[in-house]
């Protein structure tokens, strides 16, 4: 009975702290004037709980927009809404010096807070990435339902900015190394489960 009563925790504990990853590009239109020919940039967010690991990689912007575009923010849409003074952020590493939180602040108004890449000079550029952690400090589990990236630094023809969703949507995945550890925890149990039915 002990035995199962393990296994039940053991797999209410991996529901309960789940990892997820999921990778998007982006290149959609979603306000604003001009489409360019092929996706311009990738996001890789991961998460254990609360604390999410973000990625974002830029194309050649030169080639697809003109080359003083970069992108200057993501808006994000999160369950349930996330208030900024909630929000940590660190480790932040790559093309961009200083990352910042907002409230608000994407198409349509109906997003709950942005990430700003960098100001003045600080940009993130064609062919660059950039790398942060986000904490949210939230007795529940916070879902990023979904993200918007705002390019900047457009011509006139093309509108001077534009926000874009992305193109392909990636159902996240549990981690590879949550799987292994339950099984790990599962194949300790059975082990010890066999040993003390000989004793």
């Amino acid at each position: 009975m002990r035995f199962f009563n393990s296994l039940i925790f053991s797999l209410v504990m991996m529901v309960s702290l789940s990892s997820h990853a999921a990778v998007e590009t982006y290149g959609e239109l979603l306000a604003g004037t001009y489409e360019p020919s092929a996706d311009f940039a990738s996001l890789s967010v991961s998460n254990t709980g609360n604390v999410y690991t973000f990625t974002l990689t830029a194309f050649d912007l030169n080639a697809l927009f003109t080359n003083a575009a970069f992108i200057g923010s993501i808006a994000v849409k999160a369950t349930p809404d996330v208030n900024v003074r909630n929000i940590a952020i660190s480790g932040v590493s790559g093309g961009v010096v200083d990352l910042d939180v907002s409230n608000g602040g994407g198409p349509g108004g109906d997003w709950d807070f942005r990430f700003v890449l960098g100001q003045g000079q600080d940009r993130l550029l064609a062919n660059e990435s950039v790398t942060w952690t986000a904490t949210f400090a939230s007795a529940s589990q916070v879902t990023l339902n979904d993200y918007a990236l705002h390019v900047q630094g457009l011509t006139n023809a093309q509108g001077k900015s534009a926000w874009y969703e992305n193109s392909i949507v990636t159902t996240p995945v549990p981690e590879p190394s949550a799987w292994c550890m339950l099984l790990a925890g599962l194949i300790l149990l059975a082990t010890t489960r066999r040993r003390l039915a000989k004793i």
